[in-house]
């Protein structure tokens, strides 16, 4: 019956990500109580995609403004900013809510689904293939295909692990909706009628409703709009079940173990439409349980049948709020790793100390989880400086206008978003590309230029009189002084840029020093025979604007100072050198401007030295996450540690008493754990996986923290984090990975990102607010959840 009986292996077996295209058409949107027009052209020359998305039986229909040859750029030129340009692409979520149909048109066929956040359930979209580039065949396999799809994402299994019957009954059903719905025309029964209140959380993520307000319904059982057909997606039998009308959910079993905790609460998910937590079940169980010696599952149990079954680990970005009565984390699908869904459960007013046993048991599953110890042996003040990481954290998205006035009086007076430039390598005559990429970045202190490392070629940056990214050289063909050509695993600037030093991923006993005037390594300075080194950084945190000559290097257990005028091959000064009988697993390190030194270990532990050579003055305890990445204020008064999934900033000083000189015992200040909020890592669809954060550099203080995952840059307002204000970050979104990051010397106004393929320095100000974004049409996918 169906032409995908015999194209479905064809179509869905594709390792690409697009399913079938339908290259020429018109979109148009359809709303028959407009005054204006009922049917408003959007675009006049598209093209229509079916798509996967990162979560496994979840698909996308894309309609993507086709331009024709130099369009695009007149437009652009046009437009006064780019806020006046129109999205050039519509997303959708495939699903029965959509109520996707095929209907006859005056010529050939159209596409016409419902605009579920039209709340009358008359609105919708219509595209019209070109039917002098489409024929009737292509339209019949693009409409199966969306079915398919549909059908995939309501079962949450392959389409060809169900016998054709169900799939037929499934179409039919979806197709008798479609032609009873309201979309594009006004019927007697489509009198709007007032959705049903949900509980909004949008200043704070669950607020406690009032004693006379309406109970909160799932998105399904609003009335009104589409959404009240996903009621008919779903099967007799699971109608009836204790999981009709949520999300979807792999099947799973209740884990067998240890209970750690177990509390009653609501259950509610965060809606990407409407930028807000919905409940979805007003009484559920969750249980912490403990499955293995250091391993933990949560659980929530929906109608005495388990519902979500998640181990517990740092990518949940976990969030506890007391007062908001609330834990919030966010659904890795264990099928692409990615994050779906945020979750939260809340509980009652008089489940204070429920919450609270709650919050300690998770607070011990995930420490043992990461140390791979029983949290009984980590020292009381260490447990307090570890539990206080994941509680009370701000939850608001919000800032005081005071606030935001103060900042903006720091800022300087041109108030305008400068344009981001971008320029990447250019071709060098005799040398030929050989495939590799951009893979590190280093921000020049005294020379105003940036180096870009691209496989054995080092790209030059520099910035014109308009304060525009500009290619200056290439430096071809990194080599040894033997000749051995070689791609730097590691570089750093030395002695007011004349120099870069490199290290060679082949040999851990040498570092490489770069003339930078040259373009050529000028001399090998060795370790030692039976030393290694693992990264190196200045002696202060600004020697490299200075003449110093010697710098720090690391390794898993040593620390030592290198001096390059020493006579001897090996340049390692022997007094200022600490070797540990204990394998520390140093990972990286910072200095402060007076020299001190904190070094950071595997896990997550930041030792504080005012010298090299002795023992350490204060260990401050990590969450047992691999430190990745380390910087510190100038001053030495805060410490920006990165691991995959969060930042942690602390405070070294107590009082009058610097870390760095004194033991601080249990007078360690509580760290601030910074993190993606649940919600908008799910929105971001993407692993989490931070770039080395670091504070924007110069004469002034630390005002803003960068960073980046996957293809997000991020930054912090640093004195907003240092109030507590640990959500206010805006993001940039790029189309490709962002390589490495860092702001340019002597200002925060403007950020250098490294992509693969080329450099680009965008304005701090180009950066929005997650909530902002979320609440723009173009960058949200149509969908209930």
């Amino acid at each position: 019956m169906f032409l995908l009986k015999s194209l479905g292996n064809i179509v869905f077996g594709s390792a690409e990500g697009n399913l079938i295209e339908l290259p020429s058409g018109q979109l148009f949107y359809l709303d028959p109580s407009s005054t204006k027009a009922s049917r408003t052209l959007v675009f006049r020359d598209a093209k229509a995609t079916v798509r996967r998305t990162g979560s496994k039986f979840n698909y996308q229909l894309v309609v993507t403004r086709v331009f024709e040859e130099g369009e695009a750029e007149l437009e652009t030129e046009l437009a006064d900013n780019e806020d006046e340009l129109p999205d050039d692409e519509q997303v959708f979520l495939i699903g029965g809510v959509m109520l996707f149909h095929m209907q006859p048109a005056a010529k050939g066929h159209k596409f016409v689904w419902a605009d579920v956040s039209d709340e009358t359930g008359t609105c919708g979209w219509e595209f019209v293939p070109d039917a002098a580039a489409v024929n009737a065949v292509t339209c019949k396999l693009f409409e199966e295909v969306v079915y398919s799809c549909m059908f995939e994402q309501s079962r949450m299994q392959a389409k060809s692990d169900v016998p054709e019957a169900e799939f037929t009954a499934y179409v039919d059903r979806v197709q008798r909706l479609a032609a009873e719905s309201n979309i594009g025309s006004w019927r007697p029964n489509a009198v709007p009628q007032t959705p049903a209140k949900k509980t909004l959380l949008a200043q704070a993520h669950l607020q406690t409703p009032a004693a006379d307000s309406p109970k909160p319904m799932s998105i399904a059982s609003t009335p009104g709009g589409p959404a009240a057909a996903l009621a008919a997606e779903a099967d007799e039998t699971d109608a009836a079940g204790p999981h009709a009308g949520l999300p979807p959910m792999p099947a799973v079993v209740a884990p067998e173990g240890e209970r750690l905790a177990d509390a009653g609460a609501e259950l509610y998910i965060y809606d990407m439409q409407s930028a807000q937590f919905v409940q979805v079940a007003p009484a559920v169980q969750a249980a912490l349980v403990r499955t293995g010696p250091f391993d933990f599952v949560l659980t929530v149990v929906v109608g005495g049948v388990p519902y979500i079954v998640q181990p517990v680990a740092s990518d949940m970005s976990p969030v506890f709020s007391v007062e908001h009565l609330s834990f919030v984390w966010v659904w890795i699908s264990p099928e692409t790793g990615l994050p779906t869904y945020s979750w939260s459960i809340k509980f009652d007013a008089s489940q204070l100390d429920d919450l609270r046993s709650f919050m300690a048991a998770f607070t011990r599953c995930i420490s043992e989880t990461k140390r791979r110890e029983e949290y009984a042996k980590v020292d009381d003040n260490d447990r307090m400086f570890i539990e206080h990481a994941y509680q009370d954290v701000e939850m608001e998205d919000r800032r005081d206008d005071d606030e935001d006035a103060e900042d903006q009086i720091d800022e300087d007076d041109d108030i305008e978003v400068e344009p981001a430039s971008r320029a990447g390598f250019e071709p060098t005559e005799g040398t030929a590309e050989s495939g590799s990429k951009n893979s590190l970045l280093a921000v020049g202190y005294s020379s105003d230029r940036s180096f870009v490392v691209r496989g054995n070629r080092i790209g030059v940056f520099g910035y014109s009189g308009d304060n525009e990214l500009q290619f200056s050289t290439t430096i071809n063909n990194v080599s040894t002084l033997g000749g051995d050509t070689f791609s730097p695993r590691k570089v750093m600037l030395h002695k007011q840029d004349s120099s870069m030093l490199l290290m060679h991923p082949g040999d851990k006993h040498t570092i490489y020093r770069m003339d930078l005037d040259r373009g050529k390594v000028v001399d090998e300075w060795q370790v030692g025979e039976e030393m290694t080194v693992d990264e190196v950084l200045p002696s202060q945190k600004y020697a490299q604007r200075t003449g110093e000559e010697t710098f720090l290097g690391i390794n898993d257990r040593n620390v030592f100072r290198l001096d390059p005028r020493l006579s001897s091959r090996a340049k390692r000064v022997e007094s200022e050198s600490s070797s540990y009988a204990t394998k520390y697993n140093f990972t990286t390190a910072a200095t402060t401007g007076k020299g001190n030194v904190a070094i950071a270990s595997r896990n997550g532990d930041i030792r504080l030295y005012n010298k090299i050579g002795i023992r350490a003055k204060t260990l401050m305890p990590g969450l047992g996450d691999k430190i990745i990445g380390l910087d510190t204020t100038e001053d030495g008064k805060f410490l920006l540690a990165t691991c995959q999934t969060y930042l942690l900033l602390i405070e070294t000083e107590a009082g009058e008493t610097s870390g760095f000189t004194k033991s601080l015992g249990d007078k360690k200040p509580m760290p601030k754990r910074l993190q993606l909020r649940p919600e908008h890592a799910a929105w971001m669809g993407e692993r989490i996986s931070f770039t080395p954060a670091r504070f924007n550099t110069g004469d002034s203080l630390e005002r803003t923290i960068v960073t980046s995952t996957g293809s997000y840059i991020i930054t912090w307002n640093f004195r907003q984090v240092k109030n507590g204000k640990l959500n206010d970050y805006s993001v940039k979104k790029y189309a490709d990975k962002v390589v490495a990051d860092n702001f340019k010397y002597g200002a925060d106004r403007s950020i250098i990102v490294t992509l693969p393929e080329n450099v680009e320095m965008v304005s701090k100000r180009a950066l929005q607010t997650p909530t902002k974004m979320l609440k723009s049409r173009s960058d949200i996918v149509n969908s209930p959840y």
